[in-house]
C-alpha cells in the first residue's frame, strides 16, 4: 500500500486535476467515470502516495484552485483562530497601553518631575506590567501567538 513520503516523486499536477474534475464533475458516462478514477488510483500509486496526499501537494492545490476553483468555507479552526487573534489583539493592546503609560512615569522620574498619585486601577496595571518586566514577555508571547495563529490559517 502506498505511504505517505518526505519526497515525493513529481506528479503531473493539471492531468491528475483534470482526470479528478472528469471523475467528479458532472461524468454522465459512468464507465468514463471509473476509468478516471482508476487512472488516478494509478498516477498516485507510481508516485508511491495515496490520492489524499496528493491532493495536499501544494501544487495539486493550486490546479484545483486554477482549474476546478472549488468552494471553500471556513473551518471552525479558521473561525476559532480568528476569534482567538481578536481577544489576542486587545491583550495586546491593552498591555501596549500599560507600556506607554510606564515609559511616560519612568521619562517624568528621570527628569526629575514629580508623578502624580495614580488611582488603584491605574497602579494595579502598572504594578503588573513592570513586575519582573514581565510586559517584555506577556507582549512577545501575544506576538508569537499572532503569529503563530497566522500561520496556522495559511497552511
Amino acid at each position: 500500500m502506498p505511504t505517505a513520503q518526505q519526497k515525493p516523486k513529481s506528479i503531473n499536477a493539471r492531468r491528475f486535476v483534470a482526470l479528478l474534475a472528469g471523475f467528479d464533475i458532472g461524468n454522465a458516462s459512468e464507465e468514463e467515470a471509473m476509468s478516471k478514477g482508476r487512472a488516478l488510483r494509478r498516477m498516485a500509486a507510481d508516485a508511491n502516495m495515496r490520492i489524499v496526499d496528493v491532493l495536499e501537494l501544494p501544487e495539486v492545490r493550486q490546479a484545483l484552485d486554477d482549474q476546478v476553483q472549488p468552494v471553500r468555507g471556513e473551518s471552525k479552526e479558521m473561525q476559532k483562530a480568528v476569534e482567538q487573534v481578536a481577544l489576542l489583539r486587545e491583550e495586546l493592546t491593552a498591555r501596549t497601553r500599560d507600556v506607554r503609560r510606564m515609559a511616560e512615569l519612568l521619562a517624568k522620574k528621570q527628569s526629575g518631575q514629580t508623578i502624580p498619585a495614580a488611582s488603584a486601577w491605574e497602579s494595579g496595571n502598572a504594578a503588573h506590567s513592570l513586575g519582573a518586566q514581565s510586559w517584555v514577555f506577556e507582549v512577545g508571547a501575544v506576538l508569537l501567538a499572532i503569529f503563530l495563529l497566522c500561520m496556522a490559517a495559511i497552511r
